[in-house]
């Protein structure tokens, strides 16, 4: 009788090329499915974005119903009649509204009799070390989770000691230099004293965010949902600076490159350079304080709008900026949050025609323009 010895094939595995095809198929899937997630993320992020900017709206309006007034943008000079050879002390409406966004402990740790850094008269106390510890405090709501790290402390040797911590927003300043006048006078970078013109007078913008200046909400004729108040201003990919967007100050400050001719504007920023614009070094020469076409086009020597050599539109760190593709978001006076597109118009050159734009007049608080909602 034979054995059954049944029937024996072989194993067949993968062939070189139906192996590739797999793997180059698996590479594919995964290509497709990134973008997918990196943009849930995004949303995700820009929805926080959102989140952040309601609830500093939220504290604005609870500042103004207990102070009756909105908070100032910042305040440097505080002495009246104003005293322009004084320290400044250059606390910001972050800094003010500490107490609205549940952070009371480090609001009861300033003294706002001092300034937020630098000395202070009359051999008091070094005011910037009295308020170090309370500004170099860590607010959340304050950082877009989009944005990138910056160092957590700055710590400057006396006599300039200061705290600082990081924000991805600033308060919309409108359409006039009051970045880079101290009392008026085009100072020399960083903030030098020198000044051949008048002194002891403090520049007025047209936004509800100025340095010494408060505006009631009844003071908003534009309407408060045509009518920014903060926006986004986040750091630069591959920022120069390892420490700038900090909320605790107020001011045009050199920037860490110590070139000498570039600076940055930290708390308040300006709607004359387009959403997005780039960084750009030596700026105190390419852009000068005291241009006298600012003047000559306007006839007002803090107006940027209508100045097109050198173009102030791509003045990018005085204005506003994102992580959010295409564009960045910013709070209405009525506390939305919308997303204003990079795209936005801008306005004429040409001073004759009296177009400032759709992006300007929303920076406005009473300039009288009609504003249609699907215009942004």
């Amino acid at each position: 009788m034979k054995a059954n010895r049944g029937s024996h094939r072989p194993t067949r595995g993968f062939t070189l090329i139906e192996l590739l095809v797999v793997m180059a198929i698996i590479a594919v899937l995964i290509s497709l499915l990134l973008p997918a997630v990196q943009s849930a993320r995004e949303a995700a992020r820009r929805a926080q974005c959102t989140n952040n900017l309601k609830q500093i709206g939220l504290a604005i309006m609870n500042y103004e119903n207990a102070i009756g007034v909105l908070p100032p943008g910042g305040i440097t000079y505080q002495e009246s009649p104003l005293n322009c050879g004084v320290f400044p002390r250059t606390f910001t409406f972050f800094d003010l509204i500490l107490a609205q966004m549940e952070q009371q402990n480090v609001y009861n740790a300033i003294n706002f009799n001092f300034p937020a850094g630098g000395q202070t008269e009359n051999n008091l106390p070094h005011g910037g070390a009295t308020n170090f510890t309370a500004l170099v405090t860590r607010v959340n709501s304050y950082i877009c989770p989009s944005d990138s790290a910056q160092t957590p402390t700055l710590y400057v040797p006396s006599p300039s000691l200061a705290g600082c911590n990081q924000t991805s927003y600033g308060g919309v300043a409108g359409t006039y230099d009051l970045f880079r006048r101290w009392c008026v006078c085009p100072p020399l970078p960083p903030y030098g004293r020198s000044c051949p013109g008048p002194t002891n007078v403090e520049v007025k913008s047209d936004g509800l965010m100025m340095k010494n200046y408060v505006i009631r909400i009844s003071d908003i004729i534009d309407g408060l949902s045509n009518t920014f108040v903060v926006g986004e201003a986040s750091r630069y990919n591959n920022d120069p600076d390892s420490h700038m967007m900090f909320y605790s100050r107020v001011g045009w400050w050199a920037s860490n490159n110590n070139d000498g001719v570039t600076t940055r504007p930290s708390a308040l920023f300006s709607v004359i350079p387009k959403i997005n614009a780039n960084f750009v070094y030596s700026d105190t020469t390419i852009f000068p304080a005291n241009d006298p076409q600012l003047t000559a086009v306007t006839g007002y020597e803090n107006s940027w709008i209508y100045v097109s050599t050198p173009n102030y539109r791509q003045l990018g760190q005085f204005g506003f900026r994102s992580q959010h593709p295409g564009g960045a978001n910013f709070l209405f006076c009525d506390g939305s949050v919308r997303f204003i597109k990079e795209s936005i118009d801008m306005g004429s050159y040409n001073f004759a025609d009296h177009n400032m734009g759709v992006y300007r007049k929303l920076a406005t608080y009473a300039g009288g323009e009609l504003i249609s909602s699907d215009a942004y």
